[in-house]
């Protein structure tokens, strides 16, 4: 026997043995370590495949634990858990439970779910079926299910603003369509025929009136920010709004003017000196704060001033050109072609082209100092155009807007950088390209195969 143990054959069998189980015991603790800690690494320029900000910042606040479900056969799952996955390695109050419908339809009944794919969030006691398992949909639903209520963004109307329901480049049902899934409702109010602000309101938007306001809707915008109410102005330079001087009492001073950046950078992106980028945000302010790593597209806009409000506003700059833009009143446009008149005078830039400001209000005789304390807000912009269909998906836009109406009503948590959609990346190839791929696929590889095949023939030969 122990002759045997010395042959050669013995020591090459023992060895191989040895190897298989270690090769064994390898596998088994990488795979004992990848379902242990589960970490990606993604690569991509958009970082599609990592948690946005905002979902990062509403997981991190999680006061309650969030429980997942998805509902699908069990083959199907594959798709799902790539997504899901990232919520439980960023928190540890995140679990997801994968349903197979077939194999526990007593969960399936219980949960109501008809349908395969169905995701359901839970929190607490709240329940909500997300539209479907992308990033921007599981944090919504969990946003909304946490949050409870849903609030309302009232739109004004009746002076030529954007409507929700325009689908065309200058109408604004893109912008409803982002509200409604950050968690607000929706709807056109008319103070012509119903001379108040609805108390369902949580925001009042005006967005690019082509009429002026008047006096009497005036004051009932007036009286609704002294009482804390809030407003988003995005008023147009080529129309005279009426709110003009009323934002000049909280502060904010929109100047009949228009912001030129001939600096080139807004052509990068299909612009034109009409269209600045706007990459400085006041850091002071909690969207600023968000926003700083983020540029933004404002075509056609005014320029804003902030003074000292009346009545104890406080205003504040919120976003900025580059320093290669200035302002001026000394233009002319004809069939989309600019003149400037080199005489008139110009305000160099920076320019702020959106501002903030905000009345603490004391409370009501009677209240208790304890109290939740209420206060006015507003937000006022240099155009409504960076609002539009055409615009609000470029740049930082989108994020900028919803962020807008999260500090309005209250909602500071929730202002963040969302997640981003996957976008085509396209390859262009010369005709000369294509011939070389082709070669190299259908001629190269194959000959490198046969000559390797040959030389190996010949070598053992």
């Amino acid at each position: 026997m122990a002759n045997w143990f010395r042959s050669k054959q013995a020591r090459a069998g023992s060895y191989s043995a040895t190897y298989v189980v270690v090769f064994i015991a390898i596998l088994a603790a990488m795979n004992y370590l990848a379902v242990e800690y589960n970490k990606t690494f993604d690569a991509t320029e958009q970082k599609l495949y990592s948690l946005s900000d905002q979902t990062i910042r509403v997981l991190d606040g999680l006061e309650s634990d969030v429980k997942i479900y998805y509902f699908d056969q069990q083959f199907q799952l594959a798709g799902a858990k790539n997504s899901l996955v990232r919520y439980e390695n960023a928190s540890n109050r995140v679990t997801v439970q994968y349903v197979d419908p077939d194999a526990e339809p007593a969960v399936t009944r219980a949960m109501n779910v008809r349908t395969l794919g169905s995701t359901i969030v839970e929190v607490g006691v709240s329940r909500s079926e997300a539209p479907s398992t992308s990033e921007e949909d599981i944090t919504n639903t969990i946003i909304k299910a946490i949050k409870g209520e849903v609030k309302e963004a009232c739109f004004l109307t009746g002076h030529g603003e954007a409507t929700l329901e325009d689908q065309d480049r200058m109408g604004i049902s893109l912008l409803a369509g982002e509200a409604t899934g950050a968690n607000y409702s929706t709807r056109t109010v008319s103070l012509l025929e119903n001379p108040q602000i609805p108390a369902s309101c949580s925001v009042v938007v005006v967005a690019g009136p082509s009429t002026a306001y008047l006096d009497p809707e005036v004051h009932i915008l007036r009286q609704y920010a002294g009482d804390g109410g809030r407003l988003l102005f995005m008023l147009d330079y080529d129309a005279n709004s009426g709110l003009e001087a009323l934002a000049g009492e909280w502060g904010l001073v929109i100047h009949e003017d228009l912001v030129i950046d001939q600096a080139g950078i807004g052509e990068l992106f299909g612009g034109s000196p009409l269209t600045p980028i706007i990459n400085n945000f006041d850091p002071e302010h909690p969207i600023g704060r968000v926003m700083r790593n983020v540029y933004a597209i404002f075509p056609m806009t005014r320029s804003i001033s902030v003074t000292s409000g009346a009545n104890g506003w406080t205003a504040l700059g919120l976003a900025q050109t580059s320093s290669g833009a200035f302002a001026t009143a000394g233009f002319t446009i004809v069939d989309g072609k600019m003149t400037l008149s080199e005489s008139a005078p110009r305000t160099a830039g920076p320019i702020t082209v959106a501002a903030a400001a905000s009345l603490q209000i004391a409370p009501l005789e009677g209240e208790s100092p304890e109290t939740e304390k209420r206060e006015g807000r507003v937000v006022a912009t240099g155009t409504s155009q960076f609002a539009r269909n055409v615009s609000v998906g470029q740049g930082g836009n989108r994020d900028l807007l919803l962020n807008m109406l999260s500090w309005l009503t209250s909602d500071e948590d929730l202002i963040s950088i969302r997640p981003v959609t996957a976008g085509s990346t396209p390859i262009e190839l010369s005709d000369a390209d294509v011939i070389r791929v082709l070669l190299g696929l259908v001629v190269g590889i194959p000959l490198i195969i046969i000559f390797a095949g040959i030389r190996t023939w010949w070598v053992r030969r």
